[in-house]
């Protein structure tokens, strides 16, 4: 049986955080990130998790050169199973840099989590479901997000 590739374009701040903690940058909440991963691992599909936030600078294939930050939440995915995957390039707009990940490999479904609708204005693919900046990634949201299908 040939693997399904799925994949997860993430941002973190109003995802894995809550609009109230953006005083202190790189802040993380616990139930955010808990609740994220319960989506990452609800249909157990083996996704892929590809930061499109600007936290994205950070990570690194090799972990002694990501930042503190993406250190952090590496730990606190791996405490749920998950862990960062790659990164989308740096090309100046979140819908490029999706549209181009896109391009260069081969998935067959994946969503994309954001809190910023402003992002996408325009955005033809899908795939796209909006996270409230104000609570953050909820149990409500793991059971909503359906995965869009590459055609």
């Amino acid at each position: 049986m040939i693997e399904k590739e799925f994949v997860i374009f993430l941002d973190i701040d109003g995802v894995l955080n809550t609009k109230s903690s953006w005083k202190t940058p790189f802040t993380l909440n616990d139930e955010c990130i808990r609740n994220f991963c319960g989506f990452v691992n609800r249909d157990g599909v083996g996704a892929k998790i590809i930061l499109t936030s600007s936290w994205k600078t950070g990570w690194s294939p090799i972990i002694e050169n990501q930042t503190p930050q993406i250190q952090e939440l590496q730990v606190k995915l791996a405490g749920y199973g998950c862990t960062i995957f790659s990164r989308t390039k740096d090309l100046g707009n979140r819908q490029k840099e999706i549209t181009d990940y896109l391009s260069c490999h081969d998935v067959d479904y994946y969503v994309i989590i954001d809190d910023d609708e402003s992002e996408y204005l325009g955005f033809e693919l899908g795939g796209i479901y909006l996270i409230d900046a104000e609570t953050g990634f909820t149990s409500r949201d793991v059971k909503k997000i359906k995965w869009k299908k590459i055609t």
